[in-house]
């Protein structure tokens, strides 16, 4: 069998196989057994980078991670996204850096593609200014800058992308509202980026839907990953009262003291079960080897049929953007394979009507009918941020950008203090 015969049977049936973001590789698809049959050649002279099913060329990616690998939060679960995409895509060499300072990424990513990277990940929103240069440096190669936002001018070789959690930290606040014995909840935050500040919110929104005492005190601790604040500030917390603590920081540090001190918690982007089985109650994990495969795919195939537009002019709602989150999963899938979603199953702490409100409002978020910031949402100054349609009576929604550019914290945020 020919080497185009064996790339367009192994897209093809990778293709035919892809249960997430495989829509838009499926309507790719045509038009790139189009662009290569028409071909002769599909290596030339300028791609001898070394060769993948018995003669296609192989295809390189460098990642570049602001922490430790073995952090069990942020960067753990990237460099499993990675691990994920080598695994599954045969062409596909890939390379990575761990804890780059955010003002030393310009040399990582120059080194990469000196290296021969055709396409490099930054996984921080501090690299985006470096990685939207390097992509204008490099206009032959393609660049995806994790948590920024695109800009006009921005290079049609540099994308953005994110998969959101706020879904999945509300359906964990809604626990955390029925299990709460001091309606007291406490928050470790790494940064009050507007990131962060979509989780916290989601989180006691979803806590106050079922307990309208609930309010909620936030420590923010300056760093991604710094174990002792995030320890001092999760005692601090439970020292005022709270049971129950969730985080955005990148260390299962949380969960352990919440273990050691009688209260409870949650996983925070990969599995932290082991780290504290008896204070474990769910947590907000993501799977980022989905989304890697859809962007590899995609570079992967407008280099070879030499078409940007492949690249460049998708998702189509919003080109070189994408912005996943539980609405890219489905229900009836293995939360495990999906994007985003809750860890299940839920700890037998949680009353069964309550796990039963959260399975019904994680499918209704998976299905679109249901989002956590519909109005009506005050912030903690009384003043509605998410408005009801007078006119009709319908519940409103934060749109990706305003969701995105979130700047205030929800009524119920009580005491917020920085270690």
């Amino acid at each position: 069998m020919s080497s185009r015969r064996e790339l367009l049977k192994m897209v093809g049936a990778f293709v035919a196989g892809f249960a997430i973001g495989g829509a838009a590789i499926r309507e790719a698809f045509p038009k790139f057994v189009e662009k290569v049959v028409e071909r002769e050649r599909l290596v030339t002279a300028g791609r001898e980078t070394g060769t993948a099913l018995g003669g296609l060329p192989k295809f390189k990616a460098g990642f570049v991670y602001v922490g430790p690998i073995g952090d069990l939060g942020w960067t753990y679960s990237h460099d499993r996204g990675r691990r994920f995409a080598e695994e599954r895509l045969p062409f596909l060499e890939t390379t990575y850096v761990e804890s780059v300072p955010e003002g030393e990424a310009s040399g990582v990513i120059d080194q990469m593609v000196k290296d021969g990277a055709q396409l490099v990940f930054t996984t921080s929103f501090g690299y985006m200014r470096s990685t939207k240069d390097a992509a204008k440096r490099y206009s032959d190669r393609f660049f995806a800058h994790c948590s920024g936002y695109l800009e006009p001018g921005d290079p049609e070789n540099f994308i953005e992308y994110f998969i959101d959690l706020y879904e999945a930290y509300y359906l964990n606040g809604i626990m955390a509202g029925a299990i709460t014995k001091t309606d007291k909840l406490g928050y470790v935050a790494a940064f009050l980026i507007p990131e962060v500040k979509r989780h916290l919110n989601a989180f006691l929104i979803g806590a106050r839907e079922v307990n309208p005492r609930v309010t909620m005190d936030v420590i923010e601790i300056g760093s991604w990953f710094d174990p002792a604040k995030a320890r001092s500030a999760s005692e601090t917390l439970i020292g005022r009262g709270a049971d129950v603590l969730a985080f955005t920081e990148d260390s299962p540090t949380v969960l352990i003291v919440a273990q050691e001190k009688g209260a409870w918690s949650f996983s925070h982007y990969s599995d932290m079960y082991d780290r504290a089985p008896k204070a474990h109650v769910s947590g907000q994990m993501v799977n980022w080897g989905p989304m890697y495969l859809e962007i590899i795919l995609r570079a992967y195939m407008a280099w070879l049929t030499e078409d940007m537009s492949i690249w460049s002019e998708w998702p189509p709602e919003r080109p070189r953007d994408y912005w996943w989150s539980m609405k890219n999963s489905w229900h009836g899938y293995d939360w495990r394979q999906n994007p985003t979603d809750i860890y299940l199953p839920m700890h037998e702490v949680v009353p069964r009507e309550a796990q039963d409100y959260v399975m019904l409002r994680r499918r209704q978020i998976m299905e679109g009918v249901f989002d956590p910031y519909s109005g009506p949402i005050k912030d903690r100054e009384g003043m509605v941020r998410v408005q009801v349609d007078e006119r009709t009576g319908k519940s409103l929604r934060l749109s990706k950008d305003e969701l995105y550019g979130i700047d205030w914290l929800v009524e119920g945020v009580e005491n917020v203090a920085t270690a």
